[in-house]
């Protein structure tokens, strides 16, 4: 279980690192910020596609990292392991949602 959780752990982490070097990219050319360009950009499927798709993945990494970091420092800190997981999951889907809110 643990080789699986840290090779999803790196390919979230690869498609996050593309996607941010990507964004880095578009905000870096000079001229290409316009409302229009954004719009034209979330419109196409391919985009909303990888954007999704990326936003999934790294809220089941934060997940993921949040229930290691319970495993590991719950105990530590007097602090329920349960309710920082859900906690932590609640913060992921809520930013999953108003992600999927700002995409579609």
């Amino acid at each position: 279980m643990g080789v699986t959780h840290w090779i999803f752990q790196r390919i979230s982490n690869i498609t996050i690192v593309i996607f941010g070097l990507w964004l880095f990219y578009f905000l870096a050319s000079p001229g290409k910020i316009k409302h229009q360009t954004l719009v034209d950009l979330l419109s196409d499927p391919a985009s909303q596609t990888y954007l999704i798709a990326t936003l999934f993945l790294a809220s089941l990494n934060s997940i993921l990292a949040g229930w290691q970091i319970a495993g590991d420092y719950a105990e530590k800190f007097h602090i329920n392991e349960t309710l920082m997981v859900v906690s932590g999951a609640a913060i992921s889907l809520g930013y999953f949602a108003a992600g999927l809110y700002l995409i579609l």
